[in-house]
């Protein structure tokens, strides 16, 4: 008798501890809020713009517009250098070879499209005598348009629109857009260009000696022609 109750209590004492290792369920909550990154974005690479400039580039400063929607980057100068006048129209090309570029980006996630117009303030003047260049133009050549999510994106990205060549005036022209499409001109897009192959037309009886400057106007704005 006594042996057999021991075993019979052994046995409830295993089913005891069977019942006391079974798991309690728990729940852990996951949380992440975005917000709108509005930080200034910095200068680029222009033939790979996933890759950050290492040195400041003076030729092409950084705007540190912040927002959104921003243009980051436009060319500093664009200069023709000393040279002779002519009674004859004439054509004259800028002076540098190096790049010069426009940088955008486009933080936005609910909005799509993008353009940068150019305008030059007024003509080409003489500050000390007042005297214009009446008819003067200066020519952008179409650039190379890439954009940072590109793999790679040293390569053209073909959904970007540049202009053909831009005969710059007091009225705005679109020089860089992104259609107004999922995804096109997201991140970082740069359009690029030689400084050597900008140009400025003279008609004939216009030049005469003397220093002459005006300002090109970039604006971007969300909206296309496309």
């Amino acid at each position: 008798m006594f042996n057999r109750f021991c075993l019979s209590t052994g046995l409830a004492i295993l089913g005891l501890m069977a019942t006391s290792l079974t798991a309690i369920g728990a729940t852990t909550n996951g949380t992440v809020t975005f917000q709108d990154d509005t930080s200034a974005t910095a200068p680029v690479d222009p033939t790979s713009p996933n890759v950050p400039l290492t040195t400041t580039d003076p030729n092409n400063p950084a705007t540190n517009n912040t927002g959104t929607l921003t243009l980051d980057v436009a060319p500093k100068t664009i200069d023709f250098g000393t040279v002779t006048t002519s009674n004859a129209a004439k054509t004259y090309t800028a002076i540098g070879n190096y790049n010069q570029y426009l940088q955008v980006s486009d933080k936005r996630t609910t909005a799509n499209g993008w353009q940068v117009n150019v305008k030059q303030d007024r003509t080409l003047t003489n500050a000390s005598n007042n005297h214009v260049l009446t008819g003067a133009v200066i020519h952008l050549p179409q650039g190379t348009a890439r954009n940072s999510l590109n793999e790679p994106a040293s390569v053209a990205d073909s959904n970007l629109v540049v202009a053909p060549s831009v005969s710059v005036t007091t009225a705005d022209q679109v020089v860089f857009s992104a259609p107004n499409r999922a995804g096109v001109g997201k991140a970082t897009s740069t359009n690029t260009w030689n400084a050597g192959a900008v140009t400025l037309s003279i008609p004939k009886l216009t030049a005469q000696v003397g220093n002459y400057t005006n300002n090109l106007v970039w604006t971007l704005v969300a909206a296309t022609t496309n």
